[in-house]
């Protein structure tokens, strides 16, 4: 049943897809709702909707932009049943608006090709920086992981840096102007780093643990397999596999900068896992596996339901 649906790009892969992802948004705020009264805002829930569209779209487009398919859509559901197997018991927009930001300054990085257009592209990747440390300042870390894919690409000098870092100034330029018109205007504040501890992939909960550790599993096999598909890939490929497993080292950092607990920060890993995913799946030439893998999905996603059939 899957392997039909997402074995192709339809549009009932899309509305399936989409189906599953809102569907997954609103469980969470059921859930948070019960354990917080005041945390279940129905508005905050309908942002979060629409920053989960937003992300879906982004992982799509990175597939079929960069090439990393054939005819597939599994990112989709990857995506959609990954974040329904979180155990979300927050919401927190800003973090995930500075993940959104960040992916999209990666998504301009990967398409500079050294050609005089591609440089607008380093500008706007250093463009969406700027929105992304506004929202979340520990961002700050991750020009490093921008500055490695241009090196990947060859394409590390001192006109693209000058063209990264020119919207930092021009917005720090900005501001002080502010600042000096404007006594009352907002001052710069650094917020203080709060690493995580890890402590909360084991949780009480079954469902916490299994869920976590599946996740953490199905990237180690997906990104495994993909070193040791690099000899025989092309070198455009290589250069896209060694930019994403890049982002995904990244996103492994954002989850540290997003604080203890809080499990928005783990989209951007689910973003990357995702978008690795689809090759992966199109390579099986058994399709049971596939069909395996899913039905794993929903099966931690209801464990409490099918467990309460057997209590």
């Amino acid at each position: 049943m899957f392997t039909r649906v997402f074995g192709t790009t339809s549009f009932w892969s899309y509305l399936i897809a989409f189906s599953v992802l809102l569907a997954a948004v609103f469980w969470h705020h059921n859930i948070i709702e019960e354990q917080n009264p005041s945390g279940g805002n129905i508005f905050r829930t309908i942002v979060i909707s629409i920053l989960a569209v937003i992300s879906l779209l982004s992982v799509d487009w990175t597939v079929r932009r960069q090439m990393l398919f054939r005819k597939g859509s599994y990112h989709l559901l990857v995506f959609a049943l990954f974040f329904w197997i979180l155990p979300i018991d927050k919401w927190d927009i800003w973090l995930w608006l500075a993940a959104l930001f960040f992916w999209f300054s990666f998504l301009q990085i990967i398409q500079v090709d050294g050609s005089a257009h591609s440089r607008k592209g380093v500008f706007n990747a250093g463009f969406w920086l700027v929105f992304a440390v506004l929202f979340k300042v520990d961002f700050l870390c991750f020009p490093l992981t921008l500055f490695s894919v241009l090196a990947f690409k060859g394409q590390l000098n001192y006109k693209n840096t000058v063209l990264f870092f020119l919207p930092a100034f021009c917005v720090a330029l900005l501001w002080m102007m502010l600042l000096v018109l404007i006594p009352s205007f907002p001052s710069w504040e650094t917020t203080d780093f709060a690493p995580l501890n890890f402590s909360f992939l084991w949780g009480k909960e079954l469902e916490d643990n299994s869920g976590f550790f599946f996740v953490l599993l199905t990237s180690m096999v997906v990104v495994f397999q993909y070193l040791k598909g690099l000899l025989r890939n092309s070198y455009k490929t290589k250069d896209n596999i060694y930019s994403m497993i890049l982002l995904l080292v990244s996103a492994l950092a954002i989850t540290v900068f997003g604080g203890e607990g809080n499990l928005i920060s783990w989209v951007s890993v689910l973003m990357i896992i995702a978008v690795l995913s689809t090759q992966y799946f199109e390579s099986f030439t058994q399709k049971w596996p596939v069909e395996l893998f899913f039905v794993c999905c929903l099966g931690i996603i209801f464990q409490d339901q099918i467990l309460s059939i057997f209590n």
